[in-house]
């Protein structure tokens, strides 16, 4: 790599970094539920999501599947690059053994519908429906939370992965065979 190539790469990654401080503001993402008060029955430490078609999940309604939470957002690099990674290790897995839910931080599903369908991705989109715990998410794009059958948490991974990596696939199959 020459030194143009070694400068840019730390200029992108400055960018990126104040960016992602700036933009967020809060330690917290979240979105406005569709439909107002839909969520009472759930308790203030659940996460919640909204799907692409409106409807809200829980991650309590997700106990006895391994989740693969990430949030990612449109103008993030790192997120972009690592989304076909993510497709590959999507595609390994039957629909029932992991439940995928790429949580757009700018909240914003028509967006983030679009984004997806642009580069032929089959990633499903949620958005916050809830406030999400900044011991979850400290504002670092992209992130990846990774929940057992129990709902307990088995990683949290800050910054860009490579998902179609070999190792990846075995700890998740190792976990969903738990």
């Amino acid at each position: 790599m020459n030194n143009i190539q070694y400068l840019q790469r730390i200029i992108l990654v400055a960018v990126f970094f104040t960016t992602s401080f700036i933009v967020s503001g809060k330690n917290k993402v979240y979105s406005e539920p569709v439909i107002p008060g839909a969520l009472a029955s759930y308790s203030e430490d659940d996460l919640i999501f909204i799907q692409e078609d409106g409807k809200k999940i829980a991650l309590s309604d997700l106990k006895g599947k391994i989740v693969f939470i990430n949030f990612w957002a449109t103008w993030c690099g790192p997120c972009v690059e690592e989304m076909p990674s993510i497709q590959k290790l999507k595609s390994k897995f039957k629909n029932d053994e992991i439940v995928f839910i790429m949580l757009n931080i700018e909240s914003n599903l028509s967006k983030a519908k679009k984004f997806m369908k642009k580069r032929n991705l089959d990633l499903p989109v949620h958005i916050a429906g809830s406030p999400v715990s900044s011991s979850l998410f400290k504002n670092v794009v992209p992130t990846t939370l990774i929940y057992n059958k129990e709902g307990k948490l088995e990683a949290n991974i800050q910054g860009m992965r490579d998902f179609g990596d070999e190792e990846i696939y075995h700890a998740l199959k190792e976990l969903s065979e738990k």
